[in-house]
């Protein structure tokens, strides 16, 4: 018995010895580049949705991007989402902090300025790389910071009062993540930490660049990219 444990910890080590799925992109040029780290929502890693109809115009303005998939590895789904924060949680800190380290020794990325953006599942995640000063700053779009029955504002807990710089961009009229719900962990991010800066917007809702989402009802372009462009700036603002 005492063998067989051995045997399935090594392999289980084994099994997890490379990073999670990732994919890149370089602009146009030799570099080295800004990154971008594309978090995806809790519809889970889509090439050409997170890659190309979102990453582009991060694309546009100079920035390389790596799309990693957090949910594969361990099987996790849009139905199952919740255990991105519960069961997966830990394992998932650790998989992004290494992919965080990948980019940093990337040779056509500039190590000292390496971003972060997450859309909802993926802006719980850009919290905690920003919280945890990993990267030099992020955004949360329709960030995840509470859900029935479990999480409660965890995201607050990555934030201490040096923490690196966090946007976060989320709509009044968000239908998943209700105002009335997360605006009180928001401000209190706010409050523990003043690099934590907030915007809301007045239209727009919840996936605000979806067409497809429970049939496109949060779909605004003008928010999209308005969000967007603040997030740039705000990576162009924090560059070293």
């Amino acid at each position: 018995m005492k063998f067989l444990t051995i045997c399935l910890f090594l392999f289980t080590n084994l099994v997890f010895a490379e990073p999670i799925y990732h994919e890149k992109k370089y602009p146009e040029g030799n570099g080295p580049f800004p990154a971008v780290i594309l978090l995806h929502s809790s519809g889970g890693f889509k090439s050409d949705y997170i890659m190309d109809y979102i990453g582009k115009d991060y694309l546009n303005e100079g920035f390389a991007l790596y799309g990693p998939n957090f949910f594969e590895r361990h099987g996790i789904t849009s139905k199952t989402r919740k255990k991105t924060w519960t069961t997966f949680r830990e394992p998932i800190e650790k998989e992004l902090s290494e992919i965080v380290s990948i980019v940093k020794k990337d040779p056509k990325i500039d190590p000292k300025n390496v971003f972060a953006v997450g859309f909802s599942n993926g802006g719980y995640w850009a919290t905690y790389l920003a919280g945890t000063k990993q990267v030099n700053a992020a955004s949360s779009h329709y960030g995840v910071w509470t859900f029935k029955g479990g999480l409660n504002g965890y995201p607050v807990k990555y934030v201490n009062k040096d923490c690196n710089p966090l946007l976060v961009l989320h709509p009044k009229k968000d239908r998943v993540q209700k105002l009335e719900y997360v605006k009180s962990h928001i401000s209190k991010s706010e409050k523990k930490c003043s690099a934590v800066k907030i915007h809301y917007y007045d239209e727009g809702g919840h996936a605000w660049e979806s067409t497809k989402y429970q049939g496109g009802v949060g779909y605004n372009k003008k928010v999209w990219k308005d969000a967007t462009k603040r997030t740039i700036d705000f990576f162009n603002e924090n560059k070293k």
